[in-house]
């Protein structure tokens, strides 16, 4: 806004009443464009001076006289061309009429076919992954050199460009591009990395220095411990917790060691459950590794610390303490007058730690079992980590072998593994679940949780294989007759069911 503009603003502002002045006239050559009698009424001269000059800026703007610059053109593409039959699937997908999921599947099949994006459609697939990042990791093996030459041109679209080679991001990049490319540079060298984030620590603020902090994540090894153990004395709360859910994220950290000492006096083992004293006070040193830093719903404050600190302990370390199983330790705690405790202390505890399957696979059979109030003890975020590691484990899908329909923590706990998946279950596992919906599914009208049962068909149709779906389809069918009410369930089931077939076969043509 120029001068001329901005006194003319405070005018409007102040009101011609008031300033007692009617407005300056206008440079040339605007001031022939006004009515000569446009000073006789000073507020009608004001707004069309406004307007003039409006108009003036903004058409007659002259763009300064710099040489265009041509982008040297892609390097040719070395991957396949998508087959013209997978594009209609994707085009169809990108109307957005059908679960997010499926884009995520197609790239992934266009990249087991070892295509690239057609041209036409990098634009929209790399508009979408800058709104939603979980479709970047599916969407990066398959974007080819037109699409990384692309993502260069286009600011929002700087998370596709490769960084291998280049610090740019890190140095000058959003704070999101910046989070970004220290996750991808740990990938690469964990120690380079914390070399850097040490050497700009002091520069961050503190909610960049808190996501900055969980990107160690990635990577992680004994020698991120001095510089995570120091970041517990930050002066800012929320870099303290990342540090603490980083270290508990450690095999045999520090913080893993100190409150496993803090654990083990208070705790006896009887001959069939567990005792527990609650600690008499929080001091200085427990609150500095995130003990009774967010209460726990459903149980006292000292209870809420206990939870804190067998969150930050290798599960692995009761096993060896207790001489048992993890399904025979989650046995032990159930009959202890702090079983909930335990529950949710051993539950966040597998959900930190990387190798701890046969934690996730004992909760997942026990929770089966267990009784109401203890398994609303464990927290929703176990299963949601569980189903990516463990959705196809033969004896999780035995202690489900109940009738489905009648109860609905088997419904909603199959739902979350197949929703988590990372991939499509295989043929067999997928039989061996349609056989089980065929007999635990009779007849439709008269089941209960006929919302359970709906989120769970949805979620299934997105997991199952779906060659082996819609080959038991008129089995199925038959088998479940399903009135007015569960026609539309059904037959949506079906219809995603056949569109992931079609989605598979559209690859096996040539391109």
């Amino acid at each position: 806004m120029n001068d001329d503009a901005r006194q003319l603003q405070q005018l409007l502002k102040i009101g011609m009443a008031r300033a007692g002045r009617p407005p300056a006239a206008l440079p040339a050559p605007l001031d022939v464009l006004l009515p000569h009698d446009a000073t006789a009424v000073p507020e009608g001269a004001l707004w069309l001076s406004l307007g003039a000059l409006d108009l003036w800026e903004r058409s007659g703007y002259v763009a300064p006289d710099h040489p265009a610059v041509t982008p040297a053109p892609a390097a040719p593409d070395t991957l396949r061309p998508c087959p013209p039959r997978a594009q209609a699937v994707l085009a169809l997908l990108l109307r957005g009429l059908h679960p997010a999921g499926l884009e995520a599947e197609w790239l992934r099949l266009l990249h087991r076919y070892g295509g690239c994006l057609p041209a036409h459609m990098l634009p929209k697939l790399l508009d979408a992954a800058t709104r939603q990042p979980a479709l970047r990791p599916p969407l990066l093996p398959v974007l080819g050199e037109r699409g990384h030459w692309l993502a260069r041109l286009q600011a929002e679209w700087n998370w596709a460009v490769d960084t291998d080679a280049d610090a740019a991001p890190w140095e000058t990049g959003t704070p999101d591009q910046r989070v970004a490319a220290l996750r991808d540079w740990r990938a690469r060298d964990p120690q380079m990395a914390l070399a850097a984030l040490a050497a700009a620590w002091s520069s961050e603020p503190p909610d960049q220095r808190a996501a900055l902090l969980a990107a160690l994540a990635v990577g992680l090894g004994p020698d991120d411990e001095t510089f995570l153990e120091a970041a517990l004395d930050d002066r800012r709360k929320e870099v303290r917790a990342a540090a603490q859910r980083v270290l508990a994220r450690l095999p045999g950290s520090r913080l893993a060691q100190r409150m496993e000492g803090r654990l083990l006096p208070l705790l006896r083992l009887e001959s069939d459950r567990i005792e527990l004293t609650l600690p008499a006070a929080l001091d200085a040193a427990m609150r500095r590794d995130g003990i009774g830093a967010a209460p726990h719903h459903g149980l006292g404050e000292k209870a809420g610390w206990i939870v804190d600190m067998l969150a930050a302990v290798d599960p692995h370390v009761w096993e060896r303490q207790f001489g048992r199983t993890p399904r025979a330790c989650l046995e032990l705690a159930g009959h202890s007058e702090f079983a909930a405790v335990f529950v949710r202390g051993w539950a966040l505890a597998a959900q930190r730690q990387d190798d701890v399957r046969a934690w996730l696979r004992d909760f997942l059979i026990w929770s089966a079992g267990a009784r109401p109030s203890l398994r609303e003890a464990v927290p929703d975020s176990l299963f949601d980590v569980a189903a990516a590691h463990i959705a196809q484990d033969d004896a999780l899908f035995d202690a489900l072998a109940g009738k489905w329909i009648g109860d609905g923590f088997p419904m909603r706990l199959l739902t979350r593994l197949a929703a988590g998946a990372p991939h499509a279950w295989s043929a067999d596992m997928s039989l061996r679940a349609l056989e089980r919906l065929r007999t635990s599914m009779l007849p439709l009208p008269d089941m209960g949780h006929p919302w359970l049962v709906r989120q769970m068909l949805s979620s299934l149709a997105l997991a199952l294989d779906p060659a082996a779906t819609v080959a038991q389809e008129d089995d199925l069918r038959a088998a479940w007759q399903p009135d007015a009410d569960w026609t539309n369930a059904v037959d949506a089931f079906f219809d995603l069911a056949r569109l992931r077939h079609e989605m598979t076969l559209s690859f096996q043509e040539p391109a």
